[in-house]
């Protein structure tokens, strides 16, 4: 696997150490670019996002709320019912036995377990109740331990990072906002941000800073190198890791690698332009994007244990995650990760957590920050889909660029017949899905707390999937 992954980083993904300080870095010159080549071939290859082609069958579907396994050992599950078709939905809360559909998916997700090796996985399915009312049902199971070491059983209420699964929610918001006349998706970023925003985004002499649309940072034709596939960011980052990333760094770090290619041209996976959609969101509104991400989504999908740091965090902490293989050897040579590195190793992992965590809860912001609860992040992917947008922004949202199956902040495809919207995230530390399927009405989200990990967590969401519709 990692030799398949080594191997499309090459080919796929953009390589730089421009920016790598290396102080107090004894390892030679070739050792640091082949340590780049391995970090830069696995983050590329379990990448942020979703494949920017149909989700094939191992990619998986996205679901919508049903029920709650809420303790590993139990026999019940607790099953939470809301309204769809109220903003703020009314949750009641009962008790049914596993069997069925929920023995099939906590089979689905043990055998996950045991395949990948991984500690944990949190899962929320949401879907229409089977007694033909139009409420929803919310399925939430959480299998394997929260802490290698302490051996402690994860719960649903436990906290996760979500990723690139951030970038939806952004989008969203950006589209309400041209619903309201305050954005218009072909106007330049530099209307907002202003002349010289990205002053020296140049490619072949030419500045492109002034001529990116707020479209094309939704659909990443930005031209934007991704910091998350870059080497060098991660030793420039390791020099810092207890102070947060301020969006404008990570945005200036991006206009200095130059773009990719004439913005507008092709597509390219990044996380950048979404920070920029973040500030855009903050200059139209006068609010920071926390607030309106809150006011504008996370409350209309009742949603309470969602966050987005570093301007606010969960009550608890996000459990442990663990990385492996490759990026663990990488990692451990990365100045600033080394120094951690007997306390972080845990047998095959390192854990993420022994780390200060300032740079991994502020530099994904509005591209990749979020934290939340599985059912929590589950109710706002599918409100989405089901209220948040006027059909016509919907629409917008959901139709892919003429580079990709990528639409406006998320990826368009079809599983077994059905369509299918979905979204990956990846972090240092978890690997997540989110999905909703139209027809079914139904939403997926699961995460695991170790990256990268084999079979990647899109083939659980896929089994799981299967589960629900051959239910439905």
């Amino acid at each position: 696997m990692i030799v398949r992954q080594l191997q499309h980083s090459l080919t796929s993904a953009p390589l730089t150490t421009s920016g790598a300080k290396t102080v107090g870095f004894k390892c030679p010159q070739h050792s640091l670019i082949a340590l780049g080549a391995v970090l830069a071939g696995v983050l590329s290859s379990i990448g942020c996002s979703s494949s920017s082609t149909s989700p094939s069958a191992t990619e998986g579907p996205e679901s919508s709320p049903s029920t709650t396994v809420t303790e590993l050992a139990s026999d019940d599950v607790s099953t939470t019912s809301l309204d769809p078709t109220t903003t703020t939905n009314e949750v009641t809360t009962t008790t049914v036995a596993v069997d069925g559909i929920e023995g099939r998916l906590t089979a689905v997700i043990d055998d996950f377990l045991a395949s990948a090796q991984a500690p944990g996985v949190t899962m929320t399915v949401l879907r229409p109740a089977a007694d033909g009312t139009d409420t929803i049902e919310a399925i939430n199971l959480a299998r394997g331990v929260r802490n290698i070491t302490i051996g402690d059983e994860l719960s649903t209420s436990d906290y996760f990072r979500w990723a690139s699964i951030t970038k939806p929610m952004t989008s969203i918001v950006v589209l309400q906002l041209v619903e309201e006349g305050l954005i218009d998706l072909e106007a330049t970023v530099s209307t907002y941000l202003g002349s010289g925003w990205a002053s020296g985004y140049e490619l072949d002499g030419v500045d492109y800073g002034d001529a990116i649309t707020i479209r094309q940072i939704l659909d990443h034709t930005d031209g934007f190198a991704e910091f998350a596939f870059d080497f060098g960011f991660y030793v420039l980052a390791s020099t810092r890791l207890d102070t947060p990333f301020e969006p404008k760094e990570v945005i200036d770090w991006a206009v200095e690698q130059g773009p990719l290619y004439e913005p507008g041209t092709a597509y390219e996976y990044n996380t950048v332009g979404f920070i920029v959609a973040g500030l855009v969101i903050e200059k139209v509104t006068g609010n920071p994007a926390h607030i309106e991400l809150r006011n504008r989504l996370f409350d209309r999908a009742d949603a309470k244990e969602i966050y987005l740091p570093p301007e606010e965090s969960p009550p608890e902490q996000t459990i442990d995650g663990y990385v492996q293989g490759d990026l663990k050897l990488a990692l451990s040579f990365v100045p600033g990760f080394a120094v951690y590195t007997a306390e972080a190793t845990v047998g095959a992992f390192y854990d993420i957590s022994v780390i200060p965590q300032g740079v991994l809860r502020s530099v994904g912001w509005t591209g990749g920050g979020i934290e939340a609860r599985a059912e929590d992040l589950a109710r706002v992917f599918r409100h989405q889909f089901t209220g948040a947008l006027s059909n016509e922004m919907l629409t917008a949202f959901t139709t892919p660029s003429e580079f990709s199956d990528y639409g406006l902040g998320i990826n368009v495809g079809e599983v077994d017949g059905y369509t299918v919207y979905s979204h990956g995230g990846g972090t240092p530390g978890f690997r997540s899905h989110a999905m909703y399927l139209p027809e079914l009405d139904v939403t997926i989200a699961v995460s695991a707390n170790l990256i990268p990990i084999e079979p990647d967590i899109g083939t659980l969401a896929s089994e799981i999937a299967a589960v629900i519709i051959d239910n439905s």
